[in-house]
C-alpha cells in the first residue's frame, strides 16, 4: 500500500526555496521580463492569424508552431518509432497544455477551451461536454470526429497533479474502443526550476510563467498499445493507469480527481483565514481594528470592548459581529451606565494584543441598561427566532436614533 498522501500530490509554492536558484532567479528577472513581451507579440500574431488565414493543413501547422513558440514549449520524443495509429492516446496528467503537446507528436484532439475555430483546430482543442454523462460524451466525440478524423487524446486523471503518483482514472474514455495507447508525460524546466502551477493559481498566472521562463520542455514516450478484450471499462482502466505508472516509475494510489479537488479548497480557505489573522494582527493594522470595534460599539452600546474585540477578530466583518451579539453567540456582561466621555472612549492601541487570545481591552461603559436589545431566551423554532430578531433588530434602530437625536439636540420628534 502506498505511503503517499493527497497532499503529496499538490504542487504547493511556485519558486523552488533553495538559495542558489532564487539568486539565479534575480538575475534572470530582467531577461525573461523581456523574453515576456517578445512571447506576448508572438501570441498577439496567433491571434491575427486566427482571424485572418483559411482553415488549410498548413495554415494550422504555421498557428501551432508559433503558439509553442509563443509559450516557450518543445517538445522531446523519446521512441516515436513506437507510436501505432490507434484512436485514443491516454496519458498522466502534468498540466492545461498537455493536450497541445501530445497534438504535435499524434495530430490527436483533446478536451480543451473554447477559442477562435481556427486556433482551436490547430492546437487540437475542442470541447468534448462533460465526461460523467456517458451517451452525450460519446455523441460529442462523435459529431467531432466525424468533421476532424482525427484520433483522441485523454488524461483520465481528471486534475492536474505534481507527478509523484498516478490517482484514479475516469472509466469514459475508455468506453470509445478496444485498443489505446498510453504515454508517458513528464516535464522539465532548467535552470530556473519555476513549478508549471502552484495552490490557488490561475490558468493565466501559469501562462505568464510559461511566457517567463526560459524554456518548458514537455518529453513524450509511447508504451505498447493495450486491447480491451473482455474486459469493463474499470478493469480496463486500471490496467493502462497501471502501465502508466510503471513507465514512469511512480506508485499509483487510490485517490480521485474530487479528493484533491476537496483538499484544495480546504488549503486554500485555510491560507485565506491565516492571511487574515495575520494581517488583524499586524501592529499597522490595529487602527482597522478600532474602527470596526468603533462601528460596533455606536450600535450595541451596552456590549463591551472586550466582547466586541474577541468576536470582531473571528469574523473580521462588523455585520456578522453584530449578527453574533443579537442572536446570543457572544456572551458578555452589560457595561453600567457611565458618562458619555466615558461611553466614546475607545481601548488605547497598546492595549490590543496580536493574538486572538490574547486581546486585552480595557473596560469600557456604555450606555443606559435600557438600551439592552438582547434576547430573554433561545427560542426552539426557527420562525420565532426570526421574529424576536426582527424585533430586537427594530428596537435597536430606534434606540440609536433617539440616542443620536438626543446626542446633537436636534428638533426631530421621537
Amino acid at each position: 500500500m502506498s505511503n503517499i498522501e493527497v497532499k503529496h500530490l499538490l504542487r504547493r509554492k511556485r519558486l523552488n526555496e533553495n538559495e542558489w536558484k532564487f539568486i539565479c532567479l534575480l538575475f534572470y528577472l530582467p531577461l525573461g521580463l523581456i523574453l515576456y513581451l517578445l512571447r506576448c507579440l508572438l501570441a498577439t500574431v496567433v491571434f491575427l492569424l486566427g482571424y485572418l488565414l483559411p482553415d488549410t493543413p498548413f495554415s494550422r501547422n504555421i498557428i501551432n508552431k508559433i503558439t509553442c513558440l509563443s509559450l516557450g514549449i518543445t517538445v522531446t520524443v523519446e521512441n516515436i518509432e513506437k507510436r501505432e495509429n490507434v484512436e485514443v492516446y491516454i496519458g498522466n496528467s502534468l498540466s492545461l497544455l498537455d493536450g497541445l503537446v501530445v497534438h504535435q507528436a499524434t495530430k490527436a484532439i483533446s478536451n480543451g477551451p473554447k477559442l477562435i475555430p481556427l486556433i482551436s483546430k490547430s492546437l487540437g482543442l475542442f470541447e468534448f461536454g462533460n465526461t460523467s454523462n456517458a451517451e452525450t460524451f460519446k455523441k460529442n466525440i462523435m459529431l467531432i470526429q466525424s468533421h476532424e478524423k482525427s484520433p483522441l487524446f485523454f488524461s483520465p486523471e481528471g486534475q492536474v497533479t505534481n507527478g509523484k503518483a498516478l490517482i484514479k482514472f475516469e472509466s469514459n474514455p475508455f468506453s470509445l474502443t478496444n485498443k489505446v495507447q498510453p504515454i508517458c508525460i513528464s516535464i522539465e524546466r532548467p535552470l530556473l526550476d519555476i513549478s508549471i502551477s502552484s495552490l490557488g493559481s490561475s490558468p493565466l498566472v501559469d501562462l505568464f510563467f510559461y511566457m517567463f521562463s526560459p524554456l518548458t520542455n514537455y518529453k513524450l514516450r509511447f508504451l505498447d498499445v493495450l486491447e480491451k478484450k473482455n474486459l469493463t471499462n474499470e478493469e480496463f482502466a486500471e490496467i493502462v493507469r497501471q502501465n502508466i505508472a510503471t513507465g514512469l516509475k511512480v506508485e499509483t494510489v487510490s485517490y480521485t480527481a474530487k479528493d484533491l479537488i476537496e483538499l484544495e479548497k480546504r488549503l486554500l480557505i485555510e491560507q485565506k483565514r491565516i492571511r487574515s489573522e495575520q494581517a488583524l494582527s499586524n501592529p499597522g493594522n490595529i487602527p482597522v481594528i478600532r474602527r470596526m470595534a468603533r462601528q460596533v460599539k455606536e450600535v450595541l452600546p451596552h456590549v463591551p470592548y472586550d466582547a466586541i474585540y474577541s468576536d470582531l477578530y473571528r469574523t473580521r466583518n462588523v455585520d456578522n459581529t453584530i449578527t453574533n451579539i443579537l442572536e446570543g453567540r457572544v456572551t458578555f456582561r452589560p457595561e453600567t451606565p457611565s458618562s458619555e466621555g466615558q461611553r466614546s472612549q475607545l481601548p488605547s492601541t497598546s492595549s490590543i494584543s496580536s493574538s486572538n487570545s490574547n486581546i486585552v481591552i480595557p473596560t469600557v461603559s456604555a450606555s443606559s441598561s435600557s438600551l439592552n436589545t438582547a434576547a430573554s431566551s433561545f427560542s426552539k423554532s426557527a420562525q420565532e427566532r426570526s421574529k424576536s430578531f426582527q424585533e430586537r433588530k427594530q428596537q435597536l434602530i430606534a434606540n440609536a436614533r433617539r440616542r443620536y437625536i438626543e446626542k446633537h439636540n436636534l428638533d426631530i420628534p421621537l
